[in-house]
C-alpha cells in the first residue's frame, strides 16, 4: 500500500514536469496558479498574464487523440487569460489572446477547440502581415464547449451554455441555451 502511495505521487511529479514545468522554463509572461492535474504537455507562450483557478486540469488520455499540447499564448505585455476555478479540457485547446480571454468556472471543453479573440491578420491585401481587429472572449460559467468548436473575437457566451461540435461562435449568445452550426445560432432553450 505505501509503495503505491509512493508510486502514484512519483508519476504526478512526473507528469507535472515532463507536460508542464519544462515546456515551460523560459516563461515570459506571468502564471497565477497553476492547474491540479496534466496529462498533455501544456505550452504557455508570450509576455501576458495567465490565471489559472483552483482544480483546473489540462489534457486527458483517455480522451483520444491525446497526442499533440494545449497551448496558452498572449500576444502582448497586457494580454490577459484568465481560467476560473474547475475549468477541465480535453486535448489540443489553443487559446490566442491579444486583449483578454475569460472562461467562467467549471467550464469543460472538447477535443481540437480554438479561441481567439482577434482576427489573424488584417483584412487589406497590405495589412496581412499585421494583427488585425481586436476584441475579448468572455465565456460563462458551466459552459460545455463541445469537439472541434472554433470561438472568435467579441464573442460573449452566457452560463450553462453547451455549444456542438464543430460551430463556428462569433457574437453574444445568452445563458442556457444551446448553440452550433456554421455560424453558430440558438438552437434550443435547455430548462433551467
Amino acid at each position: 500500500m505505501l509503495l503505491q502511495k509512493i508510486w502514484v505521487k512519483l508519476t504526478l511529479i512526473i507528469r507535472y514536469l515532463k507536460y508542464y514545468y519544462i515546456p515551460n522554463l523560459k516563461l515570459n509572461c506571468k502564471v497565477i496558479g497553476k492547474p491540479v492535474g496534466v496529462e498533455q504537455t501544456v505550452k504557455i507562450r508570450g509576455n501576458g498574464i495567465i490565471e489559472i483557478g483552483k482544480d483546473c486540469f489540462f489534457g486527458i488520455t483517455i480522451g483520444g487523440r491525446s497526442y499533440g499540447e494545449t497551448e496558452f499564448q498572449m500576444k502582448f505585455n497586457d494580454s490577459k487569460i484568465v481560467l476560473g476555478d474547475n475549468v477541465c479540457t480535453n486535448n489540443n485547446l489553443f487559446i490566442c489572446c491579444t486583449k483578454n480571454i475569460t472562461i467562467g468556472s467549471h467550464t469543460v471543453i472538447g477535443e481540437r477547440v480554438t479561441i481567439f479573440d482577434f482576427e489573424g491578420h488584417g483584412l487589406k491585401a497590405d495589412e496581412r502581415k499585421r494583427i488585425g481587429e481586436m476584441g475579448t472572449v468572455t465565456i460563462g460559467e458551466n459552459v460545455w464547449i463541445g469537439n472541434n468548436v472554433t470561438i472568435l473575437k467579441n464573442t460573449v457566451i452566457g452560463d450553462n451554455t453547451i455549444i456542438a461540435a464543430g460551430a463556428v461562435v462569433s457574437g453574444k449568445f445568452p445563458a442556457n441555451v444551446i448553440i452550433g452550426g456554421i455560424p453558430a445560432k440558438i438552437i434550443k432553450d435547455l430548462p433551467k
